[in-house]
């Protein structure tokens, strides 16, 4: 009786141990069920890092392009890419950060020169407000001597312009880092004023003549 007692006991202990790895499994089950992507379950050269990597301040010196009205320019090394996000200032009513975002892409990593929305927005993170539903067919396009940027408008009301932008460029106004090979940027900008104005961040006068080392 004793040893049967024992035998019960410890298969008891061991049931306990094994019921938080059978839980984690049935969970991550669960998600993938789901259709919720895991860490790693991703072609993305930078998902992992993206998940791991904190930003750090750093002075707006150090910023690629020339933009003296930043507020916050921050940094983080993903490996494939350096990405940096600058907060813009924001005089609107409207909710939510002005900002500029870019990666400066190693040789290799850099996308395709064709334009993807779906690819840009996926490597920024997705479409910020009030841009969350735009698609292709809102897009048009300008150009400067630094090559062309492709935009999309809003007004939310009164003399409020918004704009989500993208450009790629090879050149910037601060040296990139080592290996770069393409600068992507995307800008979410709202202004009092005009399409011009809002687009301005990221205009020819944020770019010197410099290319990538």
């Amino acid at each position: 009786m004793r040893t049967r007692l024992l035998v019960n006991a410890a298969s008891a202990a061991v049931g306990v141990k094994r019921a938080p790895l059978v839980a984690l499994v049935a969970g991550l089950a669960l998600l993938s069920a789901c259709g919720l992507r895991l860490p790693g379950d991703t072609d993305s050269p930078t998902e992992l890092a993206e998940a791991t990597t904190e930003f750090r301040v750093v002075p707006a010196t150090r910023a690629f392009i020339s933009v003296p009205q930043a507020l916050l320019v921050m940094e983080r090394d993903l490996g494939a890419a350096v990405e940096q996000r600058i907060t813009l200032p924001n005089q609107t009513t409207l909710a939510g950060e002005n900002m500029i975002i870019m990666r400066a892409q190693q040789a290799g990593y850099a996308r395709g020169t064709r334009f993807v929305l779906s690819e840009q927005l996926s490597q920024f993170g997705g479409a910020p407000a009030p841009f969350a539903g735009v698609s292709d067919g809102a897009l048009t396009a300008t150009s400067d001597s630094f090559g062309d940027i492709t935009y999309t408008t809003t007004r939310p009301g009164g003399d409020v312009t918004c704009v989500l932008a993208f450009r790629r460029t090879q050149t910037a106004s601060r040296a990139l880092p080592r290996g770069s090979r393409a600068l992507d940027i995307m800008l979410r900008n709202c202004v009092s004023g005009s399409v011009e104005q809002a687009l301005s961040p990221i205009g020819a006068s944020a770019f010197g003549l410099g290319l990538p080392s």
